[in-house]
């Protein structure tokens, strides 16, 4: 059986009706937009928050050794203060390097790793101005390269500097830190990839009257996360290590708190015939050879 069509009219009216139901209907709350972020697969982070915290423990006590170590090079108080610990790509730490500069590339065990320190150029003309008799009121800015004299000079200073780091690392892992080598140009650097993942360390240093200059850590995180992964490995061994030893100590307390130990003290000692120790009454004295405030053996 056919269906009867509908009018134009009738069509009309339907639609009508549909759009006054549409207006009466209640509002339906609006779906709440949800934020986006923007997310660099090339710059991923590799370190989470108690990692930075481990790493923040350690520099800090680089910077104790590091104010001694140079308050007694140049005979002046030095202050050093850490800035900051930021992850990020090597280009983008390169291009943080000042131009010309004093960088240096550290060996770590023969070739296991390398890490880079800068010296900023005002604080290592200060270093070299007090090492040389001066008074450190060199220029406010350098503009020129170090000269091979002041090289060997600065090469001297941060060897001392090179055992304060050692120190301060100890607490992870024993190694051991040589200058591999002297770039004035960060360009230079050939031991880093470029699109490889680094921390930078910045670290602010200034005696009592006005601020010296700075200096930069730049660790590759290939290196640090085999560094700190062995260290939290042993972390753990050593709380599960401690948690064995807790329950062994309590077994052995245990065992010994219901155990049967005789004791014997003895208040002193004194020789008698047998005649006068069979003739003793209550109320006897004895002397004894012992004195009264002198320990009592106990056996």
């Amino acid at each position: 059986m056919a269906k009867e069509a509908l009018y134009k009219g009738e069509i009309d009216a339907l639609l009508s009706q549909s759009q006054a139901d549409v207006e009466d209907a209640p509002d339906q709350p609006a779906q709440r937009e949800k934020a986006v972020f923007s997310y660099n697969f090339r710059r991923q982070k590799k370190f989470n928050k108690s990692q930075f915290v481990v790493l923040e423990r350690i520099h800090k006590r680089f910077l104790r050794n590091f104010e001694v170590t140079l308050t007694n090079l140049l005979n002046a108080p030095v202050m050093a203060t850490l800035a900051a610990i930021t992850e990020l790509v090597y280009t983008d730490c390169a291009d943080s390097f000042s131009s010309p500069t004093c960088l240096y590339s550290l060996n770590i065990n023969d070739g296991e790793g390398k890490f880079l320190l800068e010296v900023g150029p005002n604080l290592a003309f200060f270093v070299i101005d007090k090492i040389l008799g001066g008074k450190g009121e060199g220029d406010s800015e350098m503009n020129r390269e170090l000269s091979l004299i002041e090289e060997r000079i600065m090469h001297r200073v941060v060897t001392l500097l090179n055992g304060a780091l050692t120190d301060a690392w100890d607490e992870i892992d024993e190694f051991k830190i040589e200058i591999d080598g002297f770039y004035a140009q960060s360009d230079y650097v050939q031991t880093i990839n470029p699109t490889d993942s680094v921390i930078l360390i910045s670290i602010d240093v200034r005696n009592a009257e006005k601020v010296l200059g700075y200096m930069n850590l730049c660790l590759p995180c290939s290196i640090l996360e085999i560094l700190l992964q062995s260290y939290e490995r042993s972390t753990d061994l050593q709380r599960l290590s401690n948690n064995e030893d807790t329950e062994t100590r309590r077994d052995i307390e245990y065992q010994m708190r219901n155990s049967v130990l005789p004791v014997r003290a003895i208040l002193g000692e004194t020789s008698m015939i047998v005649h006068d120790v069979l003739n003793l009454r209550k109320g006897d004295i004895l002397y004894l050879h012992s004195e009264v405030n002198q320990p009592i053996d106990v056996l």
